[in-house]
Formats: structure tokens, sequence, C-alpha cells
């Protein structure tokens, strides 16, 4: 018996435990040790990710990186596995080129999580705190800092350590005298939330010194009171539609903005992402339609009200793709012709996104695939054509351990992207498709499954 099926029976023992038998303090314990155990779970994971990238088995198993297989295999988040590499990283011992050990990168935070008294959150924080350190700061400061970090990750939660994090940033470098352009390079960030409930996203952002002085002229000239307000879009008198302006000025800066993308896309200046045209395309079901209601989806995978999106098609240069009943375009349009790339916006509206099951990442983040190499004589027509993110796309080969597509020529899914695992993944090689870009298929798989009970073969996959 392995350690880890000794590991498990003894956790099921313990699941299958009367624990009303347990007293006050007994209960105190087991809660602490389950956390304990779980903590030092973590270590146990970045130690096979680390075994498993040194022998290339990640690549071996169709995935580009250890980051992959974590959002492949074990379902992860993107956010999620991130974190885990990171930690992972930090605390474990790595070999390098000439098959030597080097220590972890930060011993002291790496013996807590393996004694189970640093959790990954308060792991990730104090990683957040060390990178913030300026660069000229020196070598041993730096190490201090970073064992003092560790030690509060033992007894404080993730808010208190960033806060006391904050404090000994402060005391490395007080005047802000250390802190060099390449510390501001590495900070910089714009984070895009997904759509809430209300097709509302939250966009946050931390601007370099001269990011923020081109936005802040922006601002100030494009989201002055009675600017580009969308109750007011023509005002004849300029200092009434100012007076006149209700917005608050975070609702000016809003439409300053989305006055400033529409600009820019409409002046073409964004060119081509992927090769499809930097617009935006909209894809609508003629049933909605004909009634004006519901919501449609975008190539980045956002949705938009239908009014909202032909309002957006006739006067912001977006294509409009108008779908029949069963999700065959009948009409491809836009104010401005641009024939050349229509054949890949259609590529877009017929995938929605990475064909490989189980990838959600949308249309925008995709490229078009030949199903039959170019160099093996196939054309570039839609149905030789696939879309796969770059991740995924560097797994197709022709190797005995990559990925092959095919185009479906029957079955329910017939004119769709099956993928073809290699014979080491599934022996019997059956082409499988992504529903994650069409719920309603997977939805149908639900109810089905649900009709005639579980089976050991179940495969929401296969084609």
């Amino acid at each position: 018996m392995t350690h880890l099926q000794l590991a498990e029976n003894l956790l099921d023992r313990l699941l299958d435990s009367e624990l009303t038998k347990l007293d006050e303090a007994e209960l105190r314990t087991l809660v602490h040790g389950i956390e304990r155990l779980a903590r030092k779970a973590v270590a146990a994971s970045a130690e096979a990710l680390v075994e498993i990238s040194d022998r290339g088995f990640d690549t071996r198993w169709g995935h580009r990186n250890g980051r992959d297989l974590l959002i492949d295999e074990l379902r992860l988040s993107p956010a999620e596995a991130a974190r885990r590499m990171r930690i992972t990283t930090a605390i474990v011992a790595m070999r390098t080129l000439t098959g030597d050990q080097r220590p972890p990168v930060h011993p002291d935070l790496a013996a807590g999580v393996r004694a189970g008294v640093i959790s990954e959150a308060a792991a990730d924080t104090v990683l957040s705190v060390y990178d913030k350190i300026p660069a000229a700061v020196d070598h041993d400061e730096r190490a201090s800092a970073a064992a003092s970090l560790a030690e509060a990750a033992t007894c404080f939660r993730p808010r208190e350590i960033r806060m006391l994090g904050d404090r000994l940033l402060a005391h490395l470098d007080p005047d802000g005298q250390l802190t060099e352009p390449s510390d501001r390079a590495r900070h910089r960030a714009l984070t895009l939330s997904p759509q809430d409930a209300q097709m509302m996203s939250k966009l946050t952002a931390t601007l370099d010194p001269a990011t923020r002085a081109k936005l802040d002229v922006l601002l100030d000239t494009w989201a002055a009171p009675g600017k580009h307000n969308p109750d007011d879009p023509c005002p004849t008198d300029p200092d009434e539609a100012a007076r006149t302006d209700l917005r608050s000025p975070a609702q000016r800066r809003h439409d300053a903005f989305s006055a400033m993308l529409t600009h820019i896309i409409a002046t073409g200046a964004l060119g081509s992402s992927k090769g499809s045209p930097a617009q935006v395309v909209i894809t609508i079901p003629i049933d909605k339609l004909e009634r004006m209601t519901g919501v449609v989806t975008t190539p980045s995978g956002g949705t938009i009200p239908v009014a909202d999106a032909v309002e957006l098609a006739g006067h912001n240069h977006a294509w409009l793709a108008v779908m029949d009943l069963q999700e065959q375009p009948l009409y491809l349009g836009r104010t401005k012709r641009l024939a050349s790339h229509a054949q890949r916006i259609m590529l877009d509206i017929r995938d929605k996104g990475c064909t490989k099951p189980g990838c959600c990442l949308p249309s925008s983040w995709v490229q078009a695939h030949h199903d039959t190499d170019w160099s093996n004589g196939g054309a570039t027509d839609i149905n030789n054509l696939a879309s796969a993110c770059p991740s995924h796309h560097a797994t197709i080969g022709a190797g005995p351990h990559q990925w092959s597509t095919t185009i479906m020529k029957s079955g329910p899914y017939r004119g769709r992207v099956g993928w073809i695992a290699p014979a080491h993944i599934d022996p019997t090689r059956t082409p499988r498709v992504n529903h994650l870009h069409h719920p309603d298929e997977l939805l149908e798989q639900v109810r089905q499954r649900k009709r005639r009970g579980p089976s050991a073969t179940d495969d929401p996959w296969r084609g």
C-alpha cells in the first residue's frame, strides 16, 4: 500500500467516524489537525509538481506546463493555478541543469508550509509583499525581511500580514528613494473582472506615473461636465449641457473611457488580432433579433443586451452576425465592409472559443489552426480551420505525445471540431468536442445522465 493510499484510507475512516462521540476539546484538536494536514498537502503537491516538471511528464500528458496541468486535470481556476505555481516555485528545492539541488528560494516559508503552520493564502500574501521590496535593497536586508514575513505568517491572517508588510516596506524604503523604474514596471497592472449578474464589469489598475499622466489628460478633457453624455450626445449649448449634467464624477469618467474606446476602434488604428479585425463582433440569434429581447455574446465571452448590440453595430463599426435557430449563419455584415476578415469572423462565430475539450478561453484569445496542415495541402477554408488558444494550439502535432484535430463529419456535432488525444492518454483515439461554449449541450447531457443513471463510461466531451 502506497503512502497516498494509506493517507486516503485514514481520511476515509475519519469521514466515517461518529464525531458526536468527541468532546469539545477533541473536536477542537480535530479541526486544527485537519487544517494542518491540508496545509502540509500543499507542500506535498508542490513537491510532486516539481518532480513532474523535471521529468517532462506535464508535456507528455498534453500540457504546456504545470499551470495548465492544474487547470486541465485538477480543474483549478487560472487564479488558483497561478497561486499554486507561485508558491511551488518559492518553497521547493529545485534541480539545476547539472542535476545539483539548490535550496528553496524562501527557506523559512518552505519550512512553515511543510510543518502545516502556514496556510496557502498566507504564503501567497508573504510572496506578494516580498515582491514589492525594491530591487536596490541589499541581500541581507531582503533575507531578513523574508524571514520576518514567514514568521508573521505562522501567527497572523493574510490581511494582518499585508498590514505588517506595509510597515516593513516603509522601513526598508522610508522616503521612496530606493524605488527604481524597474520596480514600478514589475507592479504595473490592469485587471478586468468577469461580468456580474447585471452584465457589469469591474476594472482595477495599478498605473505607472507616465500612464497616470496621460489618463489625467484624457479625464480632464473628456470627463468634464457636459462632455460625452449618453443622455445628451449632441448638445447645442456646451454651457447648458455642463449645467444640466447630473452624472457623478465616476460616471463621467466611465463615459469618457467608453468614448475613448469607440474613437480608437472606429479609426481602425488597432489593425488585427490573431487574424481577426480588432472590431466588436456581435452574434444574434434570429428569434432574439425579431423580439429585440434577451442578451447576446461577443468574441471575448461577454454578454450585451440585444437592443444595445444593434445600436452598437449600427453606429460603432461593429460586425453583426445573425444566426438561425440551429446556430447556422444567416447574415454577416458591418457598417464598413472588410471582406478579407469575414472567414475568420465566421470561425469565431462557429466555435465561440478554443475548441479543446474543457478549455473556456473565448474567441478573442484563440488562433486559427489548420485541421489538415497547410504544408500538407490543407486549404485555408472554414471547413479546415479550428479555433485553438495558444496553449492548446502548441499541443497539436504529429508526434506520439501530441494531439490531433478533425472536423466531425457526422453525428449530433457534425461540422464541429473534434480533438483526438494521443494513444497513451486515450487508446481508442475517440474525437471529443468542447461543450463549454455551448452550455445547452452540457445541460442536456446532465439531463440524460439523470434519466438513465450514472455510468462509469460517461464522457461529457465525447463527440
